[in-house]
């Protein structure tokens, strides 16, 4: 009679975890592979990296073009200070 009673107890314990585990890997199975707040958030960075790579890019144009016009000036002096010191040197000559 005892084994026959713990017999009957194991097998419904046994039913019971099989009926957890089985409810547990369906549930796991339908729940799909990522989270759908996973792919908002993986989404929503994805957006935020864009908008600071295009941002950085036009400030580094902005830079771009402030340098050139710099060093167009930069360029200038030194021309003008080049004919300047070559009319000195033919007016040199020429006394």
């Amino acid at each position: 009679r005892e084994v026959s009673d713990m017999t009957n107890e194991l097998l419904k314990k046994n039913a019971q975890k099989l009926k957890t585990a089985t409810i547990e890997n369906a549930k796991e199975l339908e729940r799909g592979v990522v989270d759908i707040e996973t792919l908002k958030q993986t989404n929503a960075d994805l957006i935020s990296t864009l908008d600071e790579v295009v941002k950085i890019q036009s400030e580094g144009r902005e830079k771009r073009r402030i340098a050139e016009a710099e060093l167009g000036q930069i360029e200038d002096q030194l021309k003008n200070k080049l004919l300047e010191t070559a009319s000195h040197s033919q007016g040199s000559m020429q006394s």
